[in-house]
């Protein structure tokens, strides 16, 4: 009888929506995968959110993350266990892959490593995100100096505190759960291929941020993989000169954005993956200037909010220098691919948006906005100061929606003091259509915008 309640129990605190997702290796996999027929072990359950409208608690569901460190090329198989697979899909679209169904298996080859995901049956239910790296050339030893080393293995309610110089090594199959913060440390590493995970913590009562570095400099984020955090996934606060390489994020609840960058200066995030219920990539400005941050070569999939953003935040005197260059977006479900919004007095300038791929744009889904690119100057909901500041000089070069709704373009200014100024587009093509003049889309302009608010011809 003690059994028969014990299970009950446990039924229901799973029943409970979003407040806490369990450990991993508590769900049954739903997805098995080899690399050139070798079965990667390390396949996660782990929580996404569907859900398009802001939730405190939203309800989540589960998919297969699998982390897989292998020497290329990859032949890669991969049997979905709860369900009929006839067709699929491996994104993003540029890898040229074809995959084939084989009995009952998703059968493809890959050259080189790739952060991808494979969809079945035209859905993304399901829907397996595969994380393939090469080994380590330059792998610490575990018994060196300065090196804290985790090995494979679950270490649970870490609270890692890195120091000036260390290197934080987590190696394939290990999973944390709980953060690795640093404040004031210098020259410091955080790598390998395990598993950073929060799903064990409560959203509202804990609010883990996985990796949390305030006021670091000179710091190296690589390879790791962060799995349901339960707020903010990589924070940085007053950090600067720093390098985050091939971080994979997948994200579920309620404000759990992807990279969350404030008053930093110097930041460079590339090769990385984000699947987030909020914001994948942003930028902030608190009580400090904001400038040179490069997002570059990134994968994108927003299920809530914006995915390349800077805003709302925007309390700094100066966010300028701010490039988000060769991103892929899988799927944008609900606001803009593309935004920055000065809710507060900062001068924002110097902003490129480049080489833009949407995959699938769903923008305006749920309480969203249908927004491809959209530029404000208004107040929100977040705002704290009294007047509101400009947007002066942004270029958006080469942006490509490949299929989805027909988004709009929304720049707005809120009045005579609060002007955007100086917005060149170029390169834009929508659903296979170039677009050369403002009125092939649903466009929305204040009468408060500067004059320099232009299409301008491709420079190609």
């Amino acid at each position: 009888m003690k059994r028969v309640l014990f299970c009950v129990i446990l039924f229901l605190a799973f029943c409970v929506s979003g407040a806490m997702a369990g450990e991993l290796a508590e769900r049954a996999p739903s997805c098995r995968v080899w690399i050139n027929g070798e079965e990667v072990e390390t396949v996660y359950e782990t929580a996404v959110c569907t859900r398009r409208s802001w939730e405190e608690n939203p309800p989540l569901t589960y998919v297969p993350a699998a982390i897989a460190v292998r020497e290329g090329p990859y032949r890669v198989e991969a049997e979905f266990l709860n369900a009929d697979v006839r067709s699929a899909l491996v994104r993003p679209l540029s890898l040229g892959v074809e995959p084939e169904v084989r009995e009952g298996r998703v059968c493809f080859f890959l050259d080189s490593p790739a952060n991808l995901t494979v969809e079945v049956n035209g859905g993304i239910e399901g829907t397996l995100h595969l994380f393939l790296d090469t080994p380590d050339q330059d792998r610490p030893d575990p018994g060196a100096p300065k090196v804290r080393y985790f090995g494979p293995g679950v270490y649970r309610d870490q609270i890692i505190t890195v120091r000036s110089n260390e290197i934080i090594y987590l190696d394939e199959g290990c999973v944390i759960y709980g953060q690795i913060y640093c404040g004031l440390g210098k020259n410091f590493t955080i790598a390998g291929h395990g598993v950073l995970c929060g799903s064990v913590y409560d959203r509202w009562k804990d609010t883990i941020v996985p990796v949390n570095l305030s006021n670091c400099s000179g710091f190296t984020i690589r390879d790791i993989t962060i799995l349901d955090p339960s707020a903010w996934t990589v924070n940085l606060l007053k950090c600067r000169d720093g390098v985050i390489d091939n971080v994979k994020i997948i994200s579920a609840r309620s404000n759990s954005d992807g990279f969350t960058f404030q008053n930093s200066e110097n930041i460079t995030v590339t090769n990385c993956f984000v699947r987030s219920w909020d914001d994948s990539l942003v930028v902030k400005g608190y009580n400090g200037d904001v400038r040179g941050i490069t997002f570059d070569r990134c994968v994108l999939w927003t299920d809530l909010a914006q995915s390349c953003e800077i805003g709302y935040e925007t309390r700094a005197k100066v966010i300028e220098n701010i490039t988000f260059s060769n991103i892929t977006v899988l799927h944008n479900f609900h606001k803009p691919v593309i935004s920055i919004h000065n809710s507060d007095h900062a001068l924002v300038r110097n902003v490129l948006f480049e080489n833009i791929v949407v995959e699938d744009a769903e923008m305006g889904m749920g309480d969203g906005t249908p927004y491809l690119i959209d530029f404000t100057t208004t107040e929100s909901n977040w705002s704290a100061t009294l007047n509101r500041g400009t947007i002066d000089t942004v270029e958006v070069r080469n942006v490509r929606v490949l299929s989805g709704r027909r988004p709009r373009i929304r720049i707005w200014s809120s009045d005579e003091n609060s002007r955007i100024d100086h917005v060149h587009i170029s390169g834009l093509v929508i659903l296979g259509e170039e677009i050369t003049d403002f009125g092939q889309l649903e466009c929305e302009f204040s009468p408060y915008n500067g004059e320099d608010i232009r299409i301008v011809p491709d420079e190609k």
